[in-house]
Order: structure tokens, then sequence, then C-alpha cells
């Protein structure tokens, strides 16, 4: 049976009573506000309440305990809102509605401070994150800001004066998300007030030019720098490459082979090598290959999108810290990822093969035994040949260490059971719609390995598991947490799955079936 849900600590209820507290403020704000008619003291008797409201909180909560109170304030809110809207028909008094729906909106503000720490706008609705970003220049203490598209496309001078004044003011800021909406003069801003900045993601900013190149390369602490979809042209990627001392990640870069062949020319072997460790490409030729191990020894992820430029895979073999490779689009045998893995593979901890040819059970006795650490492993859309299963009897104990599979794979459940048949230390399973799973596949199994670990179990569809199917992993799997996607097993009525959810709730067992109908990899 899954484990019983926790008693709420005293500091965990204290804390979502905090939201409680504040959502409770609204009408007597409310009732304060209307004893005026002129906008300029309705305006300022809300200021003075929110302002007294944000001190109180500043005062009386611990530092450490900052962020989590006010998400829970911050969700709060979001529900009342929620709850407000709800509130108007078409009797309603249009003016009062607005007066409420104001005061409640403006209840975001009582959080923002030095004191907050980490916030991503990405979490709350519009209508939040307008508050929020008006805001901005009062959370100076920030070190984490995700502001995502935080204007979803609508950019005005209003949002860049907020930006502009709110990262002017953040010394301590180590992370910032703006992707779409972000511009050379943003950055110019970043880069003379933010020196402690070590991940600035800029995603699909077209108006990031190499003008902004000057300024970045004032973040010397800069660790994480994401340029895709930006006009930094090739010559300005290769000279933050060059030129930043600690970066480590550059995101996804489909211009790797250009950049390299740029490095090569003008900083290469003067310069010495690069310190990359992450690199996210496609289409890149042999002889890109080999200078790339060459000029980044460090390198510990990559992810190609292989082409038919590349003819050989184990020019990898060079790179002594690779441990974590994914690879798009191509044949296991053919491009000698056999023998990449061979020599190589005992240090991956994480494999990704996206429609990868020449599949076949052989590949899977090869993949365990040359990479006895692997922890992660990801089959999407590969082609698995259904060839003899092979003995098993003079191996190692295959997958050992394997801790989370996603398996994309059309009918290969013979596969599918023998990966988890031997993976005795699996936590994470998720399987897509047509992998044929069924109630006698995971009875084969449990039969040979109860999967005590496991806390993730997701199943996009089967067509024949059933009740009986979650009573065994029930039973077997006793550190089971997630259980989900039983909508989509054809076994199981919506009346059944109605009775499963209110035994989990009459008995407080710590089991989330809601469905999610994606996966992460």
């Amino acid at each position: 049976m899954p484990k019983h849900r926790d008693v709420p600590s005293l500091k965990n209820l204290s804390l979502k009573s905090i939201g409680s507290m504040v959502v409770f403020m609204a009408p007597p704000i409310i009732s304060n506000i209307q004893v005026y008619n002129e906008p300029q003291k309705i305006i300022s008797s809300l200021q003075k309440s929110l302002d007294w409201l944000n001190k109180l909180l500043a005062s009386h909560v611990p530092y450490y305990l900052y962020d989590t109170m006010a998400v829970e304030v911050l969700n709060s809110v979001k529900a009342l809102i929620e709850r407000t809207k709800k509130t108007y028909y078409p009797h309603t008094s249009m003016s009062a509605f607005l007066t409420e729906m104001n005061v409640v909106v403006s209840l975001t503000e009582v959080v923002l401070n030095a004191q907050l720490k980490h916030i991503d706008f990405s979490e709350w609705p519009k209508i939040m994150r307008y508050v929020l970003f008006k805001n901005l220049n009062k959370m100076t203490g920030l070190e984490t800001l995700n502001l995502g598209s935080c204007a979803s496309g609508w950019w005005t001078s209003e949002y860049d004066k907020c930006l502009f004044d709110g990262v002017a003011g953040m010394k301590y800021l180590k992370s910032l998300c703006l992707c779409f909406d972000s511009n050379d003069v943003i950055v110019q801003v970043v880069g003379e007030n933010c020196l402690n900045i070590q991940s600035l993601d800029l995603t699909s900013s077209r108006s990031v030019t190499d003008r902004c190149i000057p300024f970045l390369l004032k973040c010397r602490n800069l660790r994480e720098l994401y340029l895709h979809r930006t006009s930094v042209s090739i010559v300005g990627h290769a000279q933050l490459i060059a030129s930043l001392p600690k970066l480590e990640d550059i995101g996804r870069c489909d211009e790797f082979g250009s950049i390299i062949n740029n490095l090569h020319h003008n900083y290469y072997p003067s310069h010495g090598t690069f310190r990359l460790r992450k690199i996210q490409t496609r289409d890149l030729s042999t002889e890109n290959l080999r200078l790339f191990v060459e000029m980044f020894p460090k390198v510990e992820y990559i992810s190609l999108f292989h082409d038919m430029q590349i003819s050989d895979l184990t020019v990898l073999t060079s790179l002594n810290n690779l441990r974590e490779l994914k690879l798009l689009s191509c044949a296991f045998y053919g491009d000698y990822l056999k023998q990449l893995l061979e020599i190589r593979g005992s240090n991956l901890i994480s494999l990704h093969l996206e429609h990868v040819e020449e599949m076949d059970f052989k590949v899977l006795i090869d993949i365990s035994q040359y990479c006895p650490k692997l922890k992660s492993l990801v089959f999407y859309n590969c082609d698995f040949i259904n060839t003899v299963t092979l003995p098993c009897e003079k191996i190692k104990v295959p997958f050992l260490n394997l801790e989370r599979i996603f398996w994309v794979v059309d009918s290969a459940i013979n596969h599918l059971e023998f990966i988890l048949s031997h993976a005795l230390n699996i936590q994470y399973i998720h399987l897509g719609s047509s992998t044929g799973i069924t109630h006698s596949a995971v009875v084969n199994i449990l039969n040979v390995n109860p999967m005590r670990h496991l806390k993730e179990f997701r199943v996009l569809y089967s067509s024949d598991m059933n009740m009986r199917t979650v009573e065994l992993l029930l039973a077997s799997c006793t550190n089971l947490s997630v259980l989900s996607e039983l909508e989509s097993w054809q076994g199981i009525s919506i009346e059944e799955l109605k009775i499963f959810k209110n035994h989990i709730y009459s008995n407080n067992f710590d089991l989330d079936i809601r469905p999610t109908l994606s996966f992460t990899t």
C-alpha cells in the first residue's frame, strides 16, 4: 500500500495561514476606501493599507521562510481573484465590482520587497503579472528572476521603464530569464548593474544583436547564456565563448559548426581550449566534430542531431568527461554508436536515443554492459527489430543503477520487459501511448522485479490494464507516489476510477493520480 500523507507541520500551517490572513484583509480595505469620492484619496488609502501589510510581513516572517511565505500569499491572492471574478453578474454595479477587483489584484504587492529572493512570473496569471512588473523596483534583493515572456508580445515603453528601473537596482541578481521581449538596452542595463549574474536566458529575442556583446563581456561570472533565435552573429557567439572565462552552457545553438570554424581560425590554439561543458546542436560534419573534441575537452553533455555529414561517432571517444549523451536520427551500428558506448559508456549516467535505427535486443545488452552507471534512459520513436531474445546468463546484472526510463517505442514490449525486469532500482517509469504494455506484462515484470523503489508510474495508454494492475502495483511498489493517466487505461471504468479516488482520499494515501497528458524528458 502507498504511504500515508504526513501531518502538516506547524511551520507549514502557519505559512498557509498568512495567505489566509492577507485575503481576509480585503473586505476591510474595500470598506476603508469606499468612504472617499476623490480618486487620489482612494489610491492613497489603498496604498497605505498595502504598505502596512508589506511592512508587517517583512518584519514578522523569518528571512529564510520569506520566499515560501510569498508563494503561499500569492496563491491565496490568485484564488481570491478567481472567486471575485465569479461574483460578477449583469445586474452588478460595475464601479463596485471594479473597485473590489482593483483591491484584490493589488494585494499581490504585499510580498514585494527587498527580502524576496526568487520569483517566477510565469507561475502567475497575467492580471497579477502586471502588478509584479510594476513593482520590480521594490525587489532589490532578488537573486533569481524569471520573466518568461512577461508582456506576451505586447511590449510597451512602460514595460521598458519598469524593467530598466527594476533590474538596475538588483545588485545580487544571479539568474535572469526574459524570452522574446529582450533587447540590447536591457542587456546593457544587466551588464552595467548585475555583476554577479550567472545565468541569462534571452531566447527568441530578435532585438538582441551584436551591439550588446560589450555589455555581456562585463558579466565575468556568466556560466549560462542562452541566445538561441536571437540576432547575435556567429562572430559574436565566438567572441563570447572565447572571452567569458566561466561560460559553460550556451543552450541550443544550431550554428555551432560555423562557430567552431570561427574559433579555430581566430582564437585557437593561441587562446587554449574552451570551458563549455554543455552543447546542444545539429548538422555538424565529422571534421567539425574532430575540431570540437580538440577545442572543448571539458564537455560533459552533448545533444546532437545527426545528419549525413557525420559518418563516425567514435570521434566523441576523446571526451573523457562525457556523462550525458543525447543523439537524434542516427544508426546504432552504421554510425558506430556501439563503439562509442563501448569506449566511453562507462562514464555515462544519461543516454537519450531518438529516431535511432538498427535497434534490436542485442543493443539493450550492449547498453547495459557498456554503461553500468546509467541512471536515465530515453528511447523515443526508435525502430526496434523483433529478434530472438539472447541468453543473459553470462552478462553482468543489466541496468542495476537505472532510476528513470522514458519509453515511447511502438510494439517492443519484450524489450521493455527485459529492461524493467532487471532495473532493480528504477524510480520513474514514463511510457508512451503505443508501447503495447498490458496487465500480463506488468505481472511478468513484478514477478521478477517488485520495483520497491518505484516512485512514479505513468502510462499514457493501455488496452487492458485495469484495477487489478493498480492493486498489484500498490502492493509491490511501496514507495509509489504518482500513478498517472489511469483515465487512458481501457480496463478501468469511470465508476471504478471514482471509487479509487475516494479510497485514496478516505485513507489519506500519499498518491497522486491526476492526469498530466504530457511527458518531461
